[in-house]
């Protein structure tokens, strides 16, 4: 996997068109400041079109994943530097040692935490995605179903359509849903007010993130949530060291209050106690 990817048309078109820009590069420290680091620098993998959480803006990476390793990392005298890559690419990029660590508002899952080790540091839902214009607002998981709903590879989305297809649509004698898988989530959107679908499934911060920057050109039609899930910070199973550093790290950004400041900042839900007894996998 190369560090340094070019831009897809495709993606370029969406930056253009709702201001989310999916340059695919390596949001490097500057030069002066890596020497200047007194500790280790991290490299982290990151799909960084994924606003709120990771994404350009004048060719900057911004958003709360950059913030909060920035902040974590800070506690321990150490750096991040982020590396673009695509959502799909990431656990075998950690787990081949191109990254010491993942943070791409990655859900928390069974199948995940059996291969890498996982510090829960915000909770999430889905939403769904419609053309503000169009007759087709779907509402629950019923109103999926016949349609073509947009997601992004290597997310959980698909595998959750196909949950809801198999569960609310074809056991109930209905068609069952047809899930385009995209890249990345601009390329989803781009899809969407292309009409080359009928609606898109993406994570519901990110979701509000594509209607604000759009302008009232698509709005979330849902009205219930889909499966409420914690995110994560993932690193190579068994490095304690790593996970600990991130755990204290977090743990101190909570007593400052600077956590609740990003959470906040970022219109993100932070997770209790009890959803973190609750939602992380046994």
């Amino acid at each position: 996997m190369r560090s340094i990817l070019k831009v897809k048309p495709l993606i370029a078109a969406l930056s253009l068109a709702v201001g989310l820009t999916a340059c695919s590069k390596p949001a490097e420290q500057a030069e002066g400041d890596t020497k200047a680091a007194t500790g280790k620098v991290y490299q982290v993998g990151s799909d960084i079109t994924f606003p709120p959480f990771e994404y350009f803006e004048n060719d900057k990476a911004v958003g709360f994943d950059i913030e909060i390793a920035e902040k974590i990392f800070e506690q321990s005298g150490d750096k991040a530097n982020f590396i673009d890559s695509r959502f799909s690419n990431l656990l075998t990029g950690l787990d081949a040692k191109k990254f010491d660590l993942l943070l791409s508002g990655l859900y928390i899952t069974k199948e995940r935490v059996e291969k890498v080790d996982m510090v829960p540091y915000f909770i999430t839902t889905e939403s769904v995605v419609a053309l503000a214009d169009s007759d087709y607002q779907p509402k629950t998981r019923d109103d999926l179903c016949g349609k073509t709903i947009a997601a992004q590879k290597g997310a959980l989305f698909p595998e959750q359509l196909r949950q809801i297809s198999d569960e609310s649509c074809v056991a109930k004698g209905k068609p069952a849903i047809t899930i385009r898988e995209f890249v990345t989530s601009p390329e989803a959107v781009q899809a969407l007010l292309a009409k080359a679908v009928d609606a898109q499934y993406d994570d519901t911060s990110v979701a509000q993130s594509t209607v604000e920057k759009l302008k009232g050109r698509v709005v979330i039609s849902s009205t219930e949530p889909f499966f409420p899930i914690l995110g994560g910070i993932a690193v190579r199973k068994g490095d304690t060291e790593l996970y600990n550093k991130i755990q204290q790290g977090l743990d101190a950004l909570k007593k400052s209050g600077e956590y609740d400041q990003l959470i906040a900042k970022y219109k993100l839900q932070a997770p209790t106690d009890e959803d973190i007894q609750n939602y992380m996998p046994k």
